[in-house]
């Protein structure tokens, strides 16, 4: 465990402990995850990050301009590298019927379906408001009981949108978490297959809040990863993947 690390457990314990805290903390709600390994990776700009329907290796994707998808070993060593036209990809998932790609791109707020030889099969572009072209889509998962996919908006305004499986929205949720609940960004997402449950990333907090299917928050773990882009899940072992995009890192953790 490395020293900022360790100091991060320190203050939030301090901070648990009574009279440190002007409102009451909930243990049962704010639970901490315990770190694995971390391994570099070769590539830059690690953003998106996805299991695969295999769970063999993960999917990662780079958000530089022309940046590539990436599948990945679980010690962030490259298996595979698929060229695509891209300006900035920040999120990936694997379609757990054909097993397709499906990619964000920020900028232009488009879902790209991309076969795993790197043929663009589908563009879906989403009509969101803008501020800023760096505030758009961040993350993207499927629940695979329907097929609906699950996006998040980064800020600007922060938003959950859920699409059918024919890729139409159904339903656009501004996210306002309150309390220990809180963050002012939405940079991954990721559905937890075991208890039916979506987890969204946190850069600017540092942190995981897990939420029911209607963006419901039920329970948050801190991270403490600087710049963490992308999240991916194994509940059959109950891993956590995250990757850091300034540090070209790949976290594993336990929950």
């Amino acid at each position: 465990m490395t020293r900022r690390f360790r100091l991060h457990i320190i203050i939030f314990s301090f901070l648990l402990l009574p009279g440190c805290h002007d409102n009451p903390v909930y243990p049962d709600d704010i639970l901490e995850l315990e770190l694995l390994e971390y391994f570099p990776l070769s590539f830059p700009g690690p953003s998106g990050l996805a299991l695969d329907p295999g769970s063999e290796h993960l999917w990662s994707v780079s958000d530089v301009p022309g940046g590539s998808i990436y599948s990945i070993t679980f010690t962030g060593e490259i298996i595979d590298e698929i060229l695509i036209d891209s300006e900035d990809m920040e999120g990936i998932v694997v379609h757990p019927v054909d097993h397709t790609l499906w990619v964000v791109e920020e900028r232009s707020r488009e879902l790209v379906n991309v076969s795993r030889k790197g043929t663009i099969l589908n563009r879906v572009h989403l009509n969101i408001e803008r501020q800023y072209e760096n505030d758009g889509l961040e993350g993207i998962t499927i629940n695979p009981n329907n097929g609906h996919f699950f996006v998040v908006n980064e800020k600007n305004p922060r938003l959950l949108i859920e699409l059918n499986s024919d890729v139409e929205i159904i339903n656009k949720l501004k996210v306002d978490f309150t309390g220990i609940f809180t963050i002012t960004d939405l940079s991954g997402i990721t559905f937890n297959t075991d208890e039916q449950t979506l987890w969204i990333l946190s850069i600017e907090y540092e942190k995981i809040v897990v939420t029911d299917l209607q963006g419901e928050s039920i329970r948050m773990y801190n991270t403490y990863i600087n710049d963490g882009e992308g999240i991916a899940l194994n509940p059959d072992e109950r891993i956590v993947y995250i990757v850091s995009d300034d540090e070209q890192m790949l976290y594993v953790f336990s929950y």
